[in-house]
């Protein structure tokens, strides 16, 4: 049995997966990040600094839910883009929940199905 957490800009999902292959969520949460702007102008900076923002409160608020998972071996799934700048954001408390950290394309349960054949094909 291990837990897999999976972080996107658009959702987090965390679920619970039993040696028997049954996956339990444990949280899913979407997030309220816009989309990238290119055009604007003058206030396509302004634009930017609001999406960076959103991405930081984002980080902040997984890490708020993640205070409250009873489980001591997560696997993270994150894009590599975002994983230095997320960790940056968690608490101490929560790094030490987290023993793996892999590359993920996908989120959501998507994400979770990509992380188990991830694993399986280690095997």
């Amino acid at each position: 049995m291990y837990t897999i957490l999976i972080v996107d800009l658009s959702e987090c999902y965390c679920a619970q997966v039993m040696s028997d292959g049954e996956i339990n969520k444990i949280m899913h949460l979407t997030s309220e990040v816009p989309n990238k702007h290119k055009k604007g102008g003058q206030s396509a900076p302004r634009f930017a600094r609001i999406r960076e923002n959103a991405i930081t409160q984002w980080f902040k608020r997984i890490n708020e839910y993640l205070k409250d998972v009873k489980a001591d071996n997560i696997l993270l799934g994150i894009n590599f883009m975002y994983q230095r700048r997320y960790m940056k954001h968690m608490s101490t408390y929560n790094k030490e929940k987290i023993i793996r950290t892999e590359r993920n394309e996908y989120g959501g349960l998507s994400g979770v199905y990509q992380y188990i054949n991830l694993l399986e094909s280690e095997k």
